[in-house]
């Protein structure tokens, strides 16, 4: 009695070990081939971004859409618009930029990206008060911007509409 105790938690044995390790066979690990770029992790085979960055495997700055030059109209208070060129740059950080010459050309005003959207938090720019946002839609901006002299507290709200200028 005892050898057949023996023998059939041998085989009990075998068996457990056999089937974890055809179990575990099967599960793959789905990161094994991904790389993700600029710190980002992979998470069940997709890359979790760092800030500041996006795509398949992180590897483009977030602000790269937006950098360039944008050619369109500017119109605040509902007045007739007015024809502006503005440029926006980068920043050192990937989800930073500048832009300028949207009111005048020693402005330089402050912005964030976040994927198609850009946040214009609250700045004071040689006596103007400037805060808004917008949004990307493949080559066009559009931009809401309020401005507010420091000192008269007179203010303005603006849209900006424009298309990425490219060279034909």
């Amino acid at each position: 009695m005892r050898r057949f105790t023996i023998i059939l938690a041998t085989i009990s044995m075998f068996l457990l070990v056999a089937s974890s390790i055809v179990f575990n066979a099967c599960n793959k690990d789905a990161c094994k081939d991904i790389i993700c770029k600029n710190n980002g992790v992979c998470r069940d085979g997709v890359c979790k971004c760092a800030l500041g960055f996006e795509g398949p495997f992180c590897a483009t700055k977030m602000y790269e859409k937006f950098i360039g030059t944008w050619d369109g109209t500017l119109r605040c208070n509902g007045l007739i618009p007015e024809v502006v060129n503005l440029v926006i740059a980068p920043e050192a950080q990937p989800n930073r930029v500048t832009l300028y010459d949207i009111f005048d050309q020693n402005n330089a005003i402050k912005a964030t990206i976040n994927i198609d959207k850009i946040e214009i938090e609250e700045q004071t720019v040689n006596g103007t008060i400037y805060k808004g946002n917008g949004y990307l839609d493949g080559k066009y901006v559009t931009l809401y911007i309020e401005t507010k002299d420091a000192t008269t507290l007179e203010t303005h709200a603006c849209v900006y509409n424009g298309v990425k200028f490219t060279q034909p």
